[in-house]
């Protein structure tokens, strides 16, 4: 008979790597037979899970936008729990999206059905007692970081650091003349990565032209490219580029190639940060919220650095504009220093190499599916 996995992802990032695990879980399985359903996005779709639900297209930003969707996630929820409670699968595998899924979690464990944590909840940055839930509730939580492995093993909490997914998705990069980089271009190129929900565009687009209008009175031959998130239509960023004070280029396809042989790239919060890390590109980290997310976030969040390079490496590396301080002035200024001094760029490319090696080798998603496979046993 075959196994059964039920694998529910939320956003972005989360859709992408959900992918990623149901093809590792195949693999994993060899000829054992399995049945994966799958909650997520386009990419878990494309996986060709069963009874696929959509809950990437609900974009939740902060907490006003929360709120706002509250009724539609709480539908999504009920509809998700009646599927598992009629499928009754072997486990559950949650990935990232904690507001969400930890709430499914209480209820999953309720029904005798095993949870698994893929991408776990970062209780070191804010919510540290959301630790009760997961010891509670989860079999066993797959952490991505190597510092996460030992907070949960101090609170009692069964766990495996398997090593990022990122590491599975994106080629390693080049050494300078090795060959097999992308060509660069003439002149500087600075890159664009201002979110991948509809809320963080909102919030982040109009102060990174207005930072690019500054750059290009200051550097005249400087250009821009502006990558496109696979959540978003790019219907949005042509719209949006429409009243652009700047030429733009909008980036659809081959992404990494276009960060990698960028100079710099402005990037909102997030895993995004991450890909420019592991793509070698210097940064400037930065992010915007409501008043409400703004004032949560001050009395949730319990570390000194918001971007994930910089909670890695410990210390505050690459520079992070947060709230007043993302203005397009304080973003161009800061781009400056970087793009004008050859030693800074050194310096932090070489920060950026010791984030990737921080990040764990390639096979995450192998060894991710493995643990899953041993909870089924």
């Amino acid at each position: 008979m075959a196994k059964k996995i039920y694998v529910i992802a939320g956003e972005a990032s989360g859709d992408l790597h959900g992918a990623h695990l149901i093809r590792s879980l195949r693999a994993a399985s060899g000829p054992a037979p399995l049945e994966i359903y799958g909650v997520g996005g386009d990419r878990i779709r494309e996986t060709g899970a069963l009874q696929f639900f959509d809950l990437a297209h609900f974009h939740v930003t902060g907490v006003t936008d929360a709120i706002k969707r509250y009724s539609d996630y709480k539908k999504a929820a009920n509809l998700i729990l009646s599927r598992i409670a009629a499928v009754r699968p072997d486990v559950v595998v949650l990935i990232d999206n904690p507001g969400f899924n930890l709430h499914l979690a209480e209820r999953i464990h309720a029904l005798g059905i095993p949870v698994a944590y893929y991408i776990a909840p970062q209780i070191w940055a804010w919510a540290p007692r959301r630790v009760l839930k997961i010891k509670a509730f989860v079999r066993k939580v797959l952490v991505v970081f190597e510092f996460e492995k030992a907070i949960y093993e101090k609170n009692g909490v069964p766990v495996a650091w398997v090593g990022h997914p990122l590491k599975d998705l994106i080629p390693p990069r080049e050494k300078d003349g090795a060959g097999g980089s992308p060509e660069k271009t003439a002149g500087l190129v600075v890159a664009l990565m201002p979110g991948s929900r509809k809320g963080e565009l909102k919030m982040l687009f109009s102060v990174f032209l207005e930072a690019a209008a500054l750059l290009r009175r200051e550097i005249p031959g400087i250009s821009f490219r502006l990558i496109k998130a696979p959540t978003l239509p790019a219907e949005c960023y042509r719209r949006l580029l429409g009243n652009s004070p700047v030429p733009v280029d909008l980036v659809e396809n081959d992404s990494y190639d276009a960060i990698r042989s960028c100079d710099l790239a402005l990037v909102c919060s997030g895993t995004a940060t991450l890909e420019c890390a592991m793509l070698g590109t210097p940064m400037i980290i930065a992010n915007r919220g409501t008043w409400l997310t703004y004032l949560a976030a001050r009395i949730l969040i319990r570390v000194p650095c918001l971007g994930l390079p910089n909670l890695i490496l410990g210390q505050k590396k690459f520079p992070e504009l947060l709230q007043f301080d993302a203005t397009g002035e304080k973003i161009a200024a800061e781009a400056l220093k970087i793009l004008r001094d050859p030693s800074v760029t050194s310096r932090m490319k070489k920060d950026l190499e010791e984030v990737s090696r921080r990040l764990g080798e390639s096979g995450a998603g192998q060894r991710a599916a493995e643990e899953i496979l041993r909870v089924i046993g």
